[in-house]
């Protein structure tokens, strides 16, 4: 295996007596004889003969390195994942000229057509990934993708010898993520914001805690009720506002419908979220609002059926200067239900007021 320190292609002009050169070519070498323009003869290692008529035929003697060789691709915010992340992946290719006239005659650029043809084919494979699993298993199933689909750089006159994935990241220079999608400036933050979130998720690191606000629901399901929509009350909430945490104990009351627990932000009304049953109300006054068991979610719901970190919603401001509402499964194990129709892994369904958003045994409503 050889570096780079020599160039994939040379041309030389044999120097000639009474129209006889005599070239020499070396091991891992192919040499090709070229007339007036024209290819006469592929020259193997060794030594070669060869008569040109003086001043009437130009001959010239290209040499091609078959060796194999190293190419390193380094990408700036090229890819997008599936879910529309920017990807960011470093590359090293060991590559082999396998049709040397097709590579130094044909090709005016050979290294450049070479790069172009594996980043066509790595931009397809990280398109098909999500941000969870290009932080997972990215680096494999990246490096498989491209030596399973070598034949766009055999066509070229190469053969990929192996690829290995140094890097892959997610930039978060400021403009990138705005030119790509058309957002704002302060889209922009929001997006970084869920980004964040994602990459962090696929990881399972510890999050601190939201600053402003957080509600824990503990469902209290009674299959010995009476009437089944009266089992499913509010126990207990715990909030905090502003790092102050408060206890309020509300007992269970044999009546339709418990009064309504509050979280107030400020006098101005916001999107909430509002308990089917208990009628208690958790406003969405943290972007992105997660929701889900642990409990450095903003939302924390004590039900087995919900995942540890099951679900977000986040705020966007579009053109008109609306405020809108996207929610999102972060691919939690029994799913996110709007409308009694599951949204599928990490789909983001904007929501309208009056959905209804079912998460483990809990039914939410959402209001704006």
């Amino acid at each position: 295996m050889s570096g780079n320190s020599s160039p994939l292609i040379q041309t030389l002009t044999p120097e000639r007596w009474a129209g006889w050169s005599m070239d020499f070519i070396g091991a891992g070498v192919t040499g090709l004889l070229v007339k007036n323009g024209r290819l006469v003869r592929t020259l193997i290692p060794g030594r070669h003969f060869s008569f040109a008529l003086p001043f009437l035929e130009q001959c010239q003697l290209v040499l091609v390195d078959t060796k194999v060789r190293n190419l390193e691709i380094v990408s700036q915010g090229d890819f997008l994942s599936r879910d529309q992340y920017l990807v960011n992946v470093s590359l090293n290719v060991m590559y082999q000229v396998v049709d040397a006239k097709r590579v130094a005659l044909e090709l005016s650029d050979p290294i450049a057509a070479l790069t172009s043809a594996v980043k066509d084919n790595l931009g397809v494979a990280i398109g098909q990934m999500r941000v969870e699993q290009l932080t997972t298993h990215g680096r494999v199933q990246v490096r498989q993708y491209l030596l399973d689909h070598s034949e766009v750089s055999y066509a070229l006159g190469f053969a990929l010898e192996d690829v290995r994935v140094s890097d892959i990241s997610f930039p978060q220079t400021r403009g990138i993520i705005r030119q790509v999608e058309g957002l704002s400036a302060r889209q922009e933050a929001e997006h970084e914001a869920v980004l964040k979130m994602q990459i962090a998720q696929a990881g399972r690191p510890e999050i601190p805690s939201p600053p402003v606000q957080q509600v824990n629901i503990i469902s209290g399901r009674d299959p010995n009720a009476h009437e089944p929509a009266l089992g499913a009350t509010l126990e207990a909430t715990t909030f905090a506002i502003e790092g102050q945490p408060v206890q309020a104990s509300l007992p269970v009351r044999d009546r339709p419908m418990l009064a309504p627990t509050v979280l107030e932000t400020g006098g101005v009304a916001e999107a909430r979220l509002v308990h089917r049953v208990s009628g208690a109300i958790a406003i969405l006054s943290t972007n992105p609002f997660t929701i889900g068991r642990e409990p450095n979610n903003t939302l924390v719901l004590d039900d087995v059926l919900c995942s540890r970190n099951h679900a977000l919603i986040s705020q966007f401001t579009d053109p008109q200067g609306k405020v809108r509402y996207q929610l999102t499964d972060l691919s939690s194990s029994n799913g996110t239900y709007v409308g009694g129709q599951r949204l599928a892994p990490n789909q983001q369904f904007w929501l309208t007021p009056g959905n209804v958003i079912k998460i483990g045994t809990q039914e939410w409503t959402f209001e704006a």
